[in-house]
């Protein structure tokens, strides 16, 4: 085992379901993450240490706050280098995982991980959300959809909540200032018939910062009207 490997498995020692077979999948996946990094910008962090903490670490985070293993199709909006959704796969194979991605250099790179890791229990949607979430085999289906450094919360709730079944739940990965994010989307959260539910904060280790992940449930089904055409949410969000 090497150093990188030996400092992997000291910082995912708290999320009990991982076995060995799994950490070392966790390994590959970031080691391809950082290499294709330098080709494709996926993320701003290039220091595995750090990685390990703010991708794997953080994207796991979730199974500790939740009863994760109870979800049998989780939806992740924005999925990008595949955060959270592909730890997560990794973690809950039983699970399927479908990773919504509208670039496509990214759901490439997606399609690379699925490829090189064995993972058939990932789905790769490569458009936008405001096209797919009109799709009616996809529309309302879900009762978990995650989304990670995607978007400020109007537009995010207006991207994922029409993706939920009523009752089901979208969990947002946010930073230490989500309560400004979460005054400004108090029309969305009405007009979306969506309610927050939970809250919870964590410091991540080696204090590389405060997260906290929000909880919303969606009530009824969401108005035909929403999402509005690609790129409305963003320029002007509820």
């Amino acid at each position: 085992m090497n150093k990188a490997q030996s400092f992997l498995n000291d910082v995912l020692q708290p999320f009990s379901a991982l076995d060995n077979v799994k950490r070392e999948k966790l390994y590959v996946f970031l080691k391809l993450v950082l290499e294709e990094n330098r080709t494709t910008n996926l993320t701003a962090i290039t220091d595995w240490e750090e990685a390990v903490i703010k991708h794997l670490y953080d994207a796991l985070m979730v199974t500790v706050l939740t009863k994760w293993e109870k979800w049998r199709e989780v939806l992740d909006l924005g999925s990008g280098a595949g955060l959270p959704a592909v730890p997560l796969a990794i973690t809950y194979p039983q699970q399927t995982y479908y990773l919504l991605e509208a670039s496509q250099k990214k759901a490439a790179f997606l399609h690379l991980v699925k490829e090189q890791l064995a993972l058939e229990n990932i789905v790769i949607l490569n458009d936008r959300a405001e096209n797919l979430a009109h799709k009616k085999t996809l529309r309302g289906r879900y009762q978990m959809v995650t989304a990670r450094a995607v978007a400020e919360l109007a537009v995010l709730l207006e991207l994922t909540i029409p993706f939920c079944a009523p009752g089901g739940y979208v969990v947002a990965y946010k930073g230490p200032n989500y309560q400004t994010e979460l005054e400004k989307a108090t029309r969305a959260l009405l007009l979306l018939d969506t309610v927050l539910t939970e809250e919870w904060s964590y410091q991540l280790p080696y204090n590389l910062g405060w997260r906290t992940l929000l909880v919303f449930q969606k009530k009824r089904p969401t108005p035909e009207k929403f999402p509005r055409r690609p790129g409305i949410p963003a320029k002007r969000p509820l």
